[in-house]
């Protein structure tokens, strides 16, 4: 499988991932970047989705908003698109509603038209490509995240998502039933390094807004009119304060397609309305809503809760309510109101004036959540998208995950392992001994680590696994070496170690390495009595070189429990690698007891696996 992320490693929003697999083409979501995104303007030139044979493509789309779904309107109409039933209604109700204003919303309205549909849970194919959806909780509703198996590879791509919605209590049960353990994670990230970010629960939320309505007769409340989750807990704070609850026919129109549908999380009494007191949707004459002294008598004396969009129209309705102690609330990400900010909106800011309270919850993740979603997932490695803080995403979960981090366009190609003929890259790191070790003598008070071994793949090329080691961040502090090992019939013939730096500590190449060889102990390295660190049975111990590996020491260790015959031991010696007699016989100074027994006083380790000595921190 090759997963390249065309757009996505350093921006948040205008995220396009492809995932491709013996020609077969699978692409998640092409959106519009958001404003002050490099290179807004950028029309991208895809093989398959953009551009060239369509013939085995085919989108998915995460969920409805448009710097997820923006940009269909430049894909081919034979191009097959796949996406939620609830969602996909959704937005077409935007792009109606839209489509006067804007030519893209129009061409997107057609597209949408012929979008084919999965529920949730249940598997569906695409050419080599097997696909699961999972729903989600995020400020859409009906999104999802997938995922996506070929080639016996599965990878989890989790679109946006967060974990203090309404319908988030299920998440991770879902996963682990649905989903399970995975080979990669690729991974939304939108809040790394939004600090100022609000994370409180929807529920919380909803309460806090109850309490407000309750306090003052007329509230209004800007609130984007997709976000269903937030309509429908304003929708019941206000039932909850008794004010009368107003939308616009947009608005009505967007809570009606999920009124009594939600069957996703069970049936939710949040998505019903109470018998006799839906939203009341406000009546216009063309260009403005319908007002009369009969209405304001009635707002006067009932209350209101006004759901309202920016611009002229609500201003003018605004201006002809009852508004004695009126309180505005602005339930959106107050980055549109920043004026030194790229999303900065004069217009909102008009609307919504001065005097406005904030109350809002992100519809994204915290990084706690994200941890918790790769505990279950435990995947070989994260690539994170929809962040423009890459590096710090990698900063917050490299000690316990590697994370890869690409440049848009930059394809990582990896197979399934097959046991045999592959390529292996992987990392080595030092880490504090669990319980499963004792040290049994210990004169000098030196340290010893265990080794944590990361296999981030297996790949048919050098070049590839050479990629993936230069573009992994992996436990920055405890970081030992890499290794790219090259198996040729489950024997190994080409293994390089590299120091953190990516010089070279040491290499192996199949042949003559036995007594006699022509490269027997070749490049040794070090001198008897030279002290170490050695990789011994998955620990790192000092130790002191005493020579390269001998057929009297081989002798030694047959004959350990008790003479043997000749005609075994050359039996024995004749099933040995070449790969067995390049070792080096080291004395450990420390003495230590594993799961497995006892380090010998004198034992072996791969010439391979030998560091100059240091002392190592953690």
């Amino acid at each position: 499988m090759r997963i390249t992320v065309h757009r996505g490693t350093k921006q948040i929003g205008g995220c396009v991932t492809e995932y491709e697999s013996n020609g077969w083409r699978l692409f998640v979501d092409y959106g519009e970047q958001l404003p002050g995104a490099p290179m807004s303007d950028k029309h991208l030139a895809i093989e398959g989705l953009t551009c060239g044979d369509l013939s085995k493509s085919a989108l998915l789309i995460t969920h409805y908003h448009g710097d997820h779904i923006g940009k269909i309107a430049e894909i081919a109409p034979e191009l097959p698109i796949f996406m939620g039933k609830i969602s996909k209604e959704i937005a077409q109700g935007l792009s109606a509603h839209m489509s006067h204003v804007s030519e893209e919303q129009r061409r997107i309205a057609e597209h949408l038209d012929s979008v084919k549909t999965f529920t949730a849970g249940e598997r569906f194919f695409f050419g080599e490509f097997n696909i699961m959806p999972i729903v989600i909780d995020h400020s859409a509703f009906d999104a999802y995240a997938f995922c996506i198996e070929a080639q016996e590879l599965r990878v989890f791509h989790s679109g946006d998502f967060r974990t203090h919605g309404f319908r988030s209590g299920k998440l991770s049960a879902v996963i682990e039933k649905c989903v399970g353990r995975v080979d990669y994670v690729i991974c939304e990230a939108t809040n790394v390094n939004r600090h100022d970010a609000t994370l409180m629960p929807e529920y919380e939320l909803q309460r806090e807004f109850e309490k407000s309505f309750r306090k003052s007769k007329y509230n209004v409340v800007y609130v984007s009119s997709t976000n269903i989750d937030r309509l429908f807990g304003l929708y019941h704070a206000a039932l909850k304060a008794r004010r009368p609850f107003y939308v616009d026919s947009y608005q009505k129109r967007m809570m009606d397609i999920v009124a009594g549908r939600d069957r996703i999380w069970g049936k939710s009494r949040l998505y019903r309305y109470k018998e006799g007191r839906e939203p009341i949707e406000l009546h216009r004459d063309e260009a403005n809503f319908r007002i009369n002294d009969k209405f304001k008598e009635f707002l006067t004396d009932n209350g209101y809760v006004l759901i309202a969009r920016a611009g002229e129209r609500f201003d003018k309705l605004l201006s002809e309510m009852p508004d004695a102690g009126r309180r505005i609330f602005l339930s959106m990400w107050k980055g549109y109101l920043d004026k030194s900010g790229s999303a900065y909106s004069p217009i909102l800011e008009k609307s919504v004036g001065n005097d406005y309270e904030y109350l809002h919850t992100s519809g994204h993740c915290d990084m706690a959540s994200l941890e918790g979603l790769f505990n279950i997932l435990k995947p070989k490695a994260i690539i994170p998208i929809h962040t423009d803080a890459p590096r710090d995403f990698a900063s917050l979960f490299s000690d316990k995950w590697p994370v890869i981090l690409l440049d848009d366009g930059e394809p990582f190609s990896v197979i399934r392992d097959s046991g045999f003929d592959n390529i292996v890259a992987k990392i080595i790191a030092y880490q504090v001994p669990d319980n499963t070790f004792e040290s049994l003598e210990n004169s000098e008070n030196l340290k010893y680590w265990s080794i944590d071994n990361r296999i981030l793949g297996e790949f048919q090329c050098w070049a590839d696994a050479d990629f993936v080691l230069r573009h992994v961040e992996y436990a920055p502090k405890r970081l030992l070496a890499y290794t790219i090992e090259s198996d040729d019939d489950m024997a190994p013939w080409h293994y390089v170690v590299y120091n953190p730096d990516f010089t070279i500590n040491s290499e192996y190449n199949e042949g003559g390495h036995e007594p006699g060889g022509n490269n027997y102990q070749k490049e040794y390295g070090f001198s008897q009595g030279d002290k170490i660190l050695a990789i011994v049975d998955d620990v790192l111990v000092p130790c002191e070189v005493v020579g390269p590996v001998s057929v009297d020491f081989m002798r030694s260790n047959f004959d350990k429990d008790g003479y043997r015959n000749e005609e075994d031991f050359q039996k024995y010696m004749s099933r040995l690698w070449d790969w067995d007699w390049d070792t080096v016989v080291v004395h450990p100074l420390v003495k230590i007891k594993t799961e497995f027994g006892e380090i010998s006083s004198d034992t072996t380790a791969q010439r391979i696996y030998l560091f100059p000595y240091q002392e190592l921190k953690i």
